[in-house]
């Protein structure tokens, strides 16, 4: 802990109770949580099973263990669109759907009970527990899979070997033999099946086993589907509990920027504001959606910053961008702060674009708004603002060249988030229920003229903004914020962690101030 953290933690009283009237603590979860949970999952898993169709399957596989180091395995995620449909988060699990069958239309395999290997690597979910958690209430062992597919589609037999499901690494101890497959399950699922989906494109690392079996399905004649269409359309807008969870990763992440506007003061390393948010997510029954971006100074014109090494300074700008995952469900928020608590003449020019650039799109989050086009879309809209801002500024010399917009302004306007941060495919045209990022930025890099190509173009264009570039160089602003499309105005899911130049400065005054008397929650 730098001298400068510390001095504010002892300064607190940290033996002393927080003030809840200064402090802001993210409540419990939305009793929605675990009330809706199964009713939410029913829902969508008929909705996929109307776009499978009768003579379809689905067979989703759960993630595998990813090896971190030796016999050390990353902290277990579940893959999306299987947890979309189960909740369930045990590995060597599988999701079996078939529309057509008589009833039984959905089967939920696990893995066997195996003491020797809980005793290494932590407690097997039971079908009762997987009942409970999904809604499913066929729950099979996972080593009968194959078997219960080659039945149910003879011709693909060859592609499915005899199962040794496991449930996570090291596969220590024998469980016992599986039990026969129950008879009942055969004779209700048995149906024509034409269409076999799959999530058969993607990352390989991710989907190999996937894209393997529909390989040696589709070299045995049959008709494999992609399912990836079928989970980007009905993730796309989400239901009133996918709101809520998003809600309460809001309000954590808003605690978590709490405490960074308190603690980022000059001298304090970019890690131990990391390790406000990362502490702040896992008090809270949360994850970091996505590894934390915490660059000052000049590593804030990075976009994807990583290291988190550097020292704050006086005078620097503090870009955070960093949001919480509160079951499986993944928030996107950037702010830029002034470490010293006052943004300079030059930052203020730029911050104050970059938020207006803001405010304009959110204008255009209505419903049937397109996402990029014409002045009325809300990339469109912001970028305008950018274009004449920086014009003004003398940091572009043509207010309709997008080329020398993209100099400073280098990404998308925002993106879906739900489930991945960066959820669904790209945005058309928006709807009510949909959930997406504003995430305007300007990033002055240092060597930004240096890499333009060298045509007389550019030279002409670097000798014109020079000046203006020279006084705002190394300055880097991101505000993203989350936003509810409703069937009226937008909803800023995080308006709640101050944004607007003022209100930022007051808010770190009001809370460096605060901490010296009352400590943090």
């Amino acid at each position: 802990m730098t001298r400068s953290v510390l001095a504010l933690f002892l300064c607190a009283g940290w033996l002393g109770a927080a003030d809840p009237g200064v402090w802001k603590v993210a409540p419990p979860p939305p009793a929605s949580w675990e009330r809706d949970r199964v009713a939410d999952l029913t829902a969508r898993r008929k909705a996929a099973m109307d776009q499978i169709g009768e003579k379809g399957i689905l067979i989703l596989y759960a993630a595998e263990p990813r090896n971190y180091a030796g016999d050390v395995d990353w902290p277990y995620r579940q893959e999306n669109d299987f947890y979309y449909l189960t909740s369930v988060a045990q590995v060597g699990s599988a999701l079996v759907l078939i529309p057509g069958a008589h009833s039984v239309r959905g089967i939920l395999f696990l893995p066997p009970s195996n003491p020797a290997q809980e005793t290494w690597t932590g407690h097997i979910l039971t079908p009762p527990e997987g009942r409970s958690i999904s809604g499913i209430q066929d729950v099979v062992d996972a080593r009968l899979l194959n078997a219960f597919l080659s039945s149910l589609i003879p011709a693909a037999k060859p592609a499915f070997p005899e199962e040794t499901a496991t449930a996570g690494r090291g596969d220590r101890g024998t469980p016992a033999p599986p039990p026969p497959m129950p008879e009942r399950l055969i004779a209700e699922t048995r149906t024509p099946i034409e269409n076999i989906f799959l999530i058969s494109r993607g990352r390989p690392a991710e989907f190999h086993r996937e894209i393997d079996l529909a390989q040696k399905l589709s070299a045995a004649g049959l008709t494999v589907k992609d399912a990836t269409p079928i989970f980007a359309n009905l993730r796309r807008v989400k239901s009133q509990r996918e709101i809520e969870m998003l809600g309460h990763a809001v309000e954590i992440t808003t605690e978590a920027f709490q405490r960074a506007y308190t603690l980022a003061v000059p001298g304090t390393p970019e890690y131990e504001i990391q390790a406000q948010f990362e502490f702040t997510f896992l008090r809270r029954n949360a994850h970091w959606g996505y590894p934390c971006i915490v660059g000052s100074g000049v590593n804030a014109t990075t976009l994807h910053y990583e290291s988190n090494k550097d020292r704050m300074k006086a005078g620097d700008l503090l870009l955070m961008d960093d949001a919480a995952e509160f079951d499986g469900y993944s928030v996107d928020v950037t702010r830029t702060i002034p470490v010293n608590g006052k943004y300079s003449r030059e930052q203020a020019d730029i911050y104050r674009l970059v938020w207006q650039a803001q405010q304009a799109g959110f204008q255009q989050v209505l419903p049937g708004r397109a996402w990029t086009g014409g002045a009325d879309s809300v990339t469109g809209a912001a970028n305008q603002v950018f274009k004449e801002g920086l014009l003004k500024l003398g940091l572009i010399t043509d207010a309709s060249n997008d080329q020398q917009l993209k100099i400073w302004f280098n990404h998308g306007i925002g993106h879906n988030i739900g489930l991945n941060v960066h959820d669904g495919p790209a945005i058309k045209e928006l709807q009510p229920g949909m959930v997406v990022t504003l995430e305007p930025g300007i990033y002055i890099r240092p060597d930004a003229l240096d890499n333009l190509p060298k045509t007389p173009e550019n030279k002409k264009f670097i000798a014109a903004v020079r000046p203006a570039f020279e006084k705002y160089k190394g300055i880097g602003v991101r505000i993203e914020d989350d936003v509810l499309v409703t069937s009226g105005a937008p909803e800023v899911l995080s308006a709640g962690i101050p944004s607007k130049l003022e209100e930022v400065e007051a808010a770190i005054a009001h809370l460096r101030t605060a901490v010296k008397t009352s400590p943090l929650p």
